[in-house]
């Protein structure tokens, strides 16, 4: 186990990484954040962020960037297509 620690970032390496929020409001994502974001897109955003620092030294981290890249857009699909089922709810009245 240890030796397995070594072949990956250590947390001091990432403990820098600033909040999804203050990088993506200051322009540093192709992402923006807004009120309808889930936790698990904000997670995935972070961890998008954390692995782009990461490809920057070692390309070995290309495959998860991919994957969390097509994770976040199953996961904003996902809402997207629950927020048309809601326009066929009946609306109750006032």
């Amino acid at each position: 186990m240890a030796r397995d620690q070594k072949r990956h970032a250590s947390d001091k390496e990432v403990a820098g990484v600033p909040p999804v929020a203050a990088a993506v409001s200051s322009g540093g994502s192709p992402y923006e954040v807004d009120q309808t974001l889930s936790q698990t897109q904000l997670r995935i955003m972070s961890c998008l962020q954390v692995i782009a620092m990461l490809l920057e030294k070692n390309d070995a981290y290309l495959p998860i960037f991919l994957r969390l890249e097509k994770e976040l857009e199953i996961e904003k699909a996902k809402r997207d297509t629950i927020e048309r089922a809601r326009r066929y709810l009946p609306r109750l009245p006032h």
